[in-house]
């Protein structure tokens, strides 16, 4: 695993960071978002945190290998999918089913276990090493989350159980160091009546974290933060590079560069209108 790196040896120039969407989008997405990430990736270098590392694991590594345990456990990759496609949530489903889309470009795969579990087995390597020669380098890592460190090493079973939060992290300095920040993002949304729903609705946690910074450390609680916390790590001295809007929000207030990438759907629009 690569070092984080200080305040002391921070790039001359203004390089990326990535937060969980884009290596994610960048595995699974379609041809169009893949395309419109890579042009702001040339000719830079990509940073990112090992918090961002902790949900990339948690949203796709985790989700496949679910989905490699349900195989084993039903008669087809079909039944599988259907399962896992009613019994999980929609992320980790939209998530595999870009990952299906990719096997099935290959003829006779979900009807053949063997085979798709192989592909399964492919993948999940595969999506860790991608990640990890994806970034340059990592921020000063102010959370100290050990699920970061989840591995595939010993058995995909272990990694479920790394992967499993038990609060065993420092994000409550995070809070109690940003008490100045966190004032702010709740007086700007406040003052301007704010509409982006992904900035605001989890400011009452954030809230609660000013008087209180032990508050968001549950599982859910800082799954819920979780934007505020990429935000809040990444130095000014990078510009995030990210699809969801909520950033827009909070790293403006905080005085923190971001580009925010079209949707497919606006892509879509965009080649039409060209064509």
């Amino acid at each position: 695993m690569k070092m984080m790196i200080n305040e002391k040896s921070k790039p001359i120039n203004k390089d990326l960071f990535l937060e969980t969407s884009i290596p994610r989008k960048l595995l699974f997405g379609h041809s169009l978002v893949k395309e419109e990430i890579k042009k702001y990736l040339r000719g830079v270098r990509s940073w990112s945190s090992f918090y961002v590392l902790m949900e990339y694991k948690r949203s796709v590594v985790k989700t496949l290998i679910d989905l490699y345990f349900v195989t084993l456990e039903e008669d087809t990759p079909s039944d599988a999918l259907n399962y896992f496609a009613e019994g999980f949530r929609q992320r980790e489903t939209k998530i595999i089913l870009s990952a299906i889309a990719e096997f099935l470009k290959e003829p006779d795969i979900a009807n053949d276990k063997e085979k798709f579990l192989i592909k399964l087995e492919t993948w999940i390597h595969s999506a860790l090493v991608y990640f990890d020669t994806l970034i340059y380098e990592y921020v000063d890592n102010m959370t100290q989350c050990p699920l970061a460190k989840a591995s595939i090493n010993a058995s995909f079973q272990k990694f479920l159980e790394e992967i499993n939060c038990k609060t065993e992290c420092t994000v409550e300095r995070l809070w109690k160091s940003s008490k100045g920040h966190l004032k702010k993002l709740v007086k700007e949304a406040k003052e301007h009546n704010d509409k982006n729903e992904g900035f605001t609705k989890p400011l009452p946690l954030i809230e609660s974290a000013i008087s209180n910074p032990n508050t968001p450390k549950t599982k859910t609680k800082c799954m819920q933060a979780g934007d505020f916390v990429i935000a809040l790590e990444m130095p000014r001295y990078l510009r995030m590079l990210t699809f969801d809007k909520a950033f827009e929000r909070i790293c403006g207030i905080l005085g923190k560069e971001v580009l925010v990438l079209p949707s497919l759907a606006a892509l879509k629009k965009m080649r039409v209108s060209v064509t």
